[in-house]
């Protein structure tokens, strides 16, 4: 079957009375009148008009002044904005809540991503004993071997998945990934020759994953590489054999993951990272941008620099 995306459109017409009854609890109060209070788009800060809904970064020193300033007439913003003269004069809403860019990330996958199509492209090929479950989309020209592959799961164009790889449900892998392939694991033989180690094992990919384009999961090799439930991996990161991802953790881009490495859940590596083989890093840790981790990390800590070493 001949499947693609949905045509995105260039804006939506939703109604403000809809996004309110979306977050329900999470609004902690409405000032303003929200009735007939019409939205099409989310845009960069930039580039709004009446139609947009905005919000405003609690982090941000000017809060008030980008409220009473913006050309948006909702907005979305934490409490410490007061609903002054301004504001009710020019007709703004504001929805107090606790988390605005929580909120605005739910919203704009509810109301403004377009469904995929579920479907096989005609230019893949997916080999007869592949297990595919219900909702799958796979794009163009991707390469699916004997594997398995759960529900509403989303193959990006070019994707390359080799033989026992196990892909769980709601999982969303990008343009370009490969997954499965054999990691660089040679041993010298008694004529000083490097001889090829062969990779045996499989890849085992979590429910609600996420992996970047033109990222690189190799299969273990006498057992299994695991990414967690929930960990968010981005753009060209290398994940080498036999590694223990485990759950909710985010890979940033350009992140090299030797063989045999172990990191717990919860755990943030920032982007262009180097972890060698054999390193066991713990639970809700955060390692540094371009950190070189040579060492074992304890839980709960903070690793910076080249030998990483912890931030005290």
């Amino acid at each position: 079957m001949n499947s693609h995306n949905t045509n995105k459109n260039m804006c939506k017409r939703i109604f403000l009375n809809d996004i309110v009854e979306f977050l329900g609890n999470q609004v902690l109060y409405i000032h303003g009148n929200p009735e007939d209070i019409e939205l099409k788009y989310l845009k960069d800060p930039h580039d709004l008009d009446e139609f947009t809904l905005d919000w405003i970064n609690p982090t941000k020193s000017n809060k008030q002044q980008i409220a009473e300033n913006t050309k948006a007439k909702a907005i979305i913003s934490t409490k410490d904005i007061e609903y002054s003269k301004t504001l009710e004069e020019n007709g703004k809403v504001l929805l107090i809540v606790d988390d605005p860019k929580l909120c605005i990330a739910k919203i704009a996958n509810a109301f403004f991503v377009e469904e995929v199509i579920p479907g096989v492209h005609q230019t893949s090929i997916v080999h007869p004993l592949a297990r595919i479950g219900q909702n799958v989309f796979i794009g163009p020209n991707c390469i699916i071997g004997k594997c398995t592959i759960g529900d509403n799961v989303v193959l990006e164009g070019n994707n390359y998945l080799y033989d026992n790889v196990v892909i769980k449900d709601n999982v969303e892998i990008h343009a370009g990934a490969i997954i499965g392939s054999e990691a660089h694991n040679f041993v010298e033989d008694e004529n000083g020759v490097n001889l090829k180690f062969p990779h045996l094992g499989s890849v085992i990919i979590g429910e609600n994953v996420l992996v970047g384009a033109s990222s690189i999961v190799s299969r273990g090799v006498l057992s299994e590489t695991n990414i967690g439930n929930n960990t968010k991996i981005a753009q060209l990161v290398i994940i080498g054999a036999n590694n223990i991802i485990g759950e909710n953790c985010a890979i940033r881009a350009n992140t090299m993951i030797s063989g045999s490495v172990t990191i717990g859940n919860n755990t943030i590596i920032a982007p262009s990272s180097t972890i060698r083989d054999q390193i066991k890093i713990g639970s809700n840790c955060f390692i540094g941008m371009g950190a070189v981790v040579t060492k074992n990390v304890p839980d709960g800590e903070t690793w910076i620099g080249n030998p990483a070493r912890k931030l005290r």
